[in-house]
């Protein structure tokens, strides 16, 4: 289970390695390595929600990581398309899957953590402790996020796509607590790695905001842009562990 930790990380650096190509064979480069990624964790999702049968609670939140990881395979494919030939999409088609994609991952996440509060298992640390780190993730999401979101709803030509994108990712980061107090509550249980690898997953996603919001002017646009991408390819194989994790436990 540990070994899984390391397949994001190694991807990750591989994915990155398209800064060394020119820009434009740099960002088809990124689409591919990113269309796998994407197309892997929707797929091994998917197989593993068909270990529960369609009233279990863990089918629901794998089905929708499939689902959302699918739309976003779907978005780079179109996005690969345009590079190749210049040809463009209907703009409201791309805007409804992303708002999809962002909407079932967010959906998926918080039933994750419904499904280990229904097991009845307590979670480490007294109440107040819980609490209070639950809380300084919510805070940590309201930083992240919050001002580009305010920002967004006081201009009147906001994206809403934008603002959509800002919400789940929002949504995301508040659940790293949670999740993360799930995976500690089973103290060790083979289950503990499908937690610990959505949470994990989410604070990549967290380090991505991060990094897209500042964009060091320091490095290169090529740089920039490869470590952005070799980011979000961990963030997605984080994915992708936990539902591999989930396979695992249940065999064994």
């Amino acid at each position: 289970m540990k070994r899984l930790a390391f397949i994001p990380f190694l991807v990750g650096i591989i994915a990155s390695l398209g800064m060394l190509l020119e820009t434009d064979r740099g960002a088809m480069y990124h689409r591919v390595v990113l269309i796998l990624v994407a197309l892997t964790t929707a797929l091994s999702a998917f197989l593993t929600a068909r270990y529960f049968a369609r009233e279990d609670r863990l089918f629901a939140c794998f089905f929708l990581i499939g689902a959302g990881y699918s739309l976003a395979a779907i978005r780079y494919m179109l996005r690969v398309i345009t590079l190749l030939n210049g040809m463009t999409f209907n703009s409201t088609m791309l805007s409804a899957m992303l708002i999809l994609q962002n909407a079932a991952i967010a959906i998926a996440l918080f039933l994750f953590v419904r499904a280990w509060r229904a097991t009845g298992l307590a979670a480490p640390g007294s109440r107040a402790t819980q609490t209070l780190m639950i809380v300084a993730g919510v805070l940590v999401a309201i930083v992240v996020g919050g001002y580009p979101l305010a920002r967004g709803i006081a201009n009147a030509n906001a994206d809403l796509v934008l603002l959509v994108s800002t919400v789940g990712d929002m949504v995301g980061i508040a659940l790293i607590v949670p999740l993360a107090l799930s995976a500690l509550a089973m103290r060790g249980g083979l289950l503990m790695h499908t937690w610990i690898y959505l949470a994990a997953s989410e604070a990549v996603w967290l380090v991505y905001d991060i990094w897209y919001s500042l964009r060091p002017a320091v490095f290169a646009p090529n740089t920039v842009r490869g470590i952005e991408e070799g980011i979000r390819v961990v963030a997605i194989l984080f994915a992708l562990a936990a539902t591999v994790a989930q396979r695992r436990a249940i065999r064994a």
